[in-house]
């Protein structure tokens, strides 16, 4: 488990529609981070919070900042 995979799944769940679509279909944060650990991405509550407070830093645009706080928000709805 890793801060690099949270990174990960953060760029994959923005630009991957069919990814974003397998992790709809998961009913409960526990059950999304399970999906992931089993798909190699795995990593905890604590190092996805992390990777979206780096990802917010790296951004030079509104638009990026924009689109990491989507993904952010999104991921809260599982909590």
């Amino acid at each position: 488990m890793s801060l690099q995979n949270a990174i990960n799944f953060i760029s994959k769940v923005d630009s991957n529609s069919e990814f974003r679509k397998s992790c709809y279909k998961t009913n409960s944060q526990q059950e999304l981070l399970q999906m992931l650990t089993n798909e190699g991405l795995g990593f905890t509550p604590e190092q996805i919070e992390d990777a979206f407070n780096v990802l917010e830093l790296k951004c030079q645009t509104y638009e990026q900042a924009g689109r990491v706080k989507e993904v952010k928000a999104w991921f809260r709805l599982f909590s």
